[in-house]
């Protein structure tokens, strides 16, 4: 089938909307929050449609880490596990942005019976332009595949979210669903209005040596290796299906020869998920408007351009536990007999590494020392407890790392202000800065028992101490004890300081609270301890206010990127018109 140009650059009609670009965001990828949503539409014009993560009527946990592999070059499995905040809240996040007249958001919702879709669908409905009913994932027992492969099952649940809502429904499977082109037609003849193919492929295995590298064991295969897969189950039910249903093909899609694989067979839209694994929000807009330009390039005859892409690290590195030291009730530090490399110190300043254990889980820590290969853990859940129970000479392995350091200074003071396990990101910052700049730290815990470390920081510059109970130094919190700080502060020239931050939530913004008082956004940042899981910008669960994946825009973003983009007030003329 042939895409011509003005085919792929015209807007074209979806439900109520006309819509712009032919570029789509997979469930589960990236934007599987409201503020990602809001910020792919605002900055990246060649996606037309958003599929959000999917809902269930009620919430969801999901699976431990970890939930992504790769186990060849532009392959992938993973196993998220279906997790989500239920239909209520979701459609609560979703109300505090507005989405553009010439986009679509698909909201993808999922569950294990009729009713289940049906009351989902009916809860979202206001905040949809339409509706993906999961009928394909590979992993999660009594959801997606099952249901997909029980055709009375399926059309029951087709037949009633298409009565219950005004909007289009797709439906998704996988590539590997017996008798695809049969079940399509049932769905169709049911009333939805399109189909997305494919989902990930499964239930697969990828071993790490002799351990499944999930913490699920199963899941689902995407990028590259399925493309084949996804190119072949479009062309069946686009022979199925007639030339007017619409199509949204995915599966290993990321260059412009993998659009025209698809364009050739059949696709309308096309989904890019795993492709944009470890880029940035600056590399992930640059990659679309590559993406789109090679398309339109190559539609026209002429050379696509190369295409900048990210390299993710998802490999582990093999280390032993090299000792072990309680800092104190709760608290411990543990160090490692080699990392990846021998970094220098500064070079891993805001970066950070996963920690897995086989069969247990994985999570990310700050190296708080590269000269002595150590992190600072406190025991809080599952896999704290199992690295505090480890015995030395025990193997851990690391990925990574991730993030990204903080931007070069000269002869800047620089205010380090660290909670907790926040404390523990800021030493190899501080070797970032030095000798160029001047120094100086604010650290807190609840009392003397929780401060680790002050040894090498007095190395580097003044430090000032608070604590909750007034067990040692200022008696009270951090941004308190900044606060008394201010007077000698104010002795530099504003454009001279720099604050960084780093901890729980509620301390980091009580001191961007004091510190927008002193110097503008762009000289105040910090690291909040969003839930990362991925590390390289697929998952979307460290999305910040603004859009922002703290992962791979982070971990330490500028104080803007921690406050929402406000949703556009609606004049009372215009809801008046969309009441009439």
């Amino acid at each position: 089938m042939n895409r011509t140009r003005e085919w792929f650059e015209a807007p074209y009609r979806l439900g109520g909307k006309e819509v712009s670009g032919r570029f789509v965001v997979p469930s589960g990828i990236r934007c599987t929050h409201a503020s990602t949503i809001a910020r792919c539409f605002r900055e990246v014009p060649s996606i037309g449609v958003i599929t959000t993560k999917s809902i269930s009527l009620l919430p969801r946990a999901g699976y431990r880490e970890p939930i992504l592999a790769q186990y060849a070059e532009g392959s992938y499995i993973n196993a998220v596990g279906l997790t989500n905040p239920g239909a209520a809240a979701f459609r609560a996040e979703l109300e505090t942005i507005e989405i553009p007249a010439d986009k679509f958001l698909l909201v993808s919702i999922f569950g294990g019976s009729v009713s289940d879709f049906v009351e989902a669908a009916r809860i979202l409905a206001p905040v949809a332009d339409g509706f993906e009913l999961n009928m394909s994932c590979p992993h999660a027992k009594g959801y997606g595949a099952e249901v997909g492969a029980d055709r009375a099952l399926l059309c029951d649940i087709t037949r009633a979210v298409v009565a219950a809502v005004d909007v289009p429904v797709f439906v998704k499977f996988s590539a590997i669903l017996p008798d695809l082109a049969g079940a399509a037609k049932a769905v169709i003849a049911e009333g939805a209005a399109g189909i997305t193919m494919t989902n990930t492929i499964g239930p697969a295995l990828v071993k790490l040596g002799d351990f499944p590298v999930l913490r699920n064991g199963l899941g689902g295969l995407s990028g590259d290796a399925i493309r084949p897969l996804g190119v072949r189950a479009v062309m069946q039910l686009r022979a199925a299906l007639g030339p007017d249903t619409p199509i949204i093909g995915m599966g290993g899609i990321g260059t412009p020869a993998h659009v025209q694989e698809y364009a050739s067979v059949g696709a309308d839209m096309f989904g890019v998920g795993s492709a944009t694994a470890w880029l940035d929000s600056a590399q992930y807009a640059e990659y679309f408007a590559q993406l789109q330009s090679g398309v339109i390039a190559a539609a026209s005859g002429e050379p696509t351009p190369q295409l900048s892409t990210g390299k993710p690290r998802l490999e582990y590195f093999a280390t032993t536990l090299e000792s072990k030291q309680e800092l104190s009730e709760g608290l411990f530090k543990i160090t490692f007999a080699e990392l990846p490399a021998a970094y220098a110190p500064g070079v891993l300043g805001g970066k950070f590494f996963f920690l897995m254990l086989p069969e247990v889980g994985e999570k990310p820590f700050a190296i708080f020392s590269a000269a002595e290969r150590s992190v600072i853990v406190r025991k809080v859940g599952i896999f704290t407890e199992q690295l505090w129970n480890l015995e030395v000479g025990s193997k851990i392995f690391l990925r990574g790392p991730y993030g990204k350091p903080l931007p070069p200074q000269q002869n800047k003071t620089i205010v380090m202000l660290g909670g907790g396990t926040g404390t523990a990101s800021l030493l190899e910052i501080a070797h970032q800065y030095q000798p160029d700049n001047h120094l100086a730290f604010v650290l807190g815990a609840r009392s003397c028992d929780g401060l680790y470390g002050l040894d090498e920081f007095r190395a580097l510059g003044p430090v000032h101490l608070a604590t909750d109970n007034g067990s040692t130094g200022f008696s009270g919190y951090v941004h308190q004890a900044l606060a008394a700080l201010v007077p000698m502060l104010t002795q530099r020239p504003p454009q001279d300081l720099i604050f960084i931050n780093c901890g729980p939530g509620p301390m980091v913004r009580a001191c961007f609270d004091v510190q927008s008082q002193l110097v503008p956004g762009d000289q105040i940042f910090g690291s909040i301890e969003y839930m990362t899981s991925c590390g390289v910008g697929i998952c979307g669960k460290c999305a910040s206010p603004s859009g922002a994946l703290t992962c791979i825009d982070g971990p330490f973003l500028p104080l803007p990127e921690f406050e929402p983009v406000s949703k556009p007030k609606t004049c009372a003329c215009l809801e008046s018109a969309k009441q009439r």
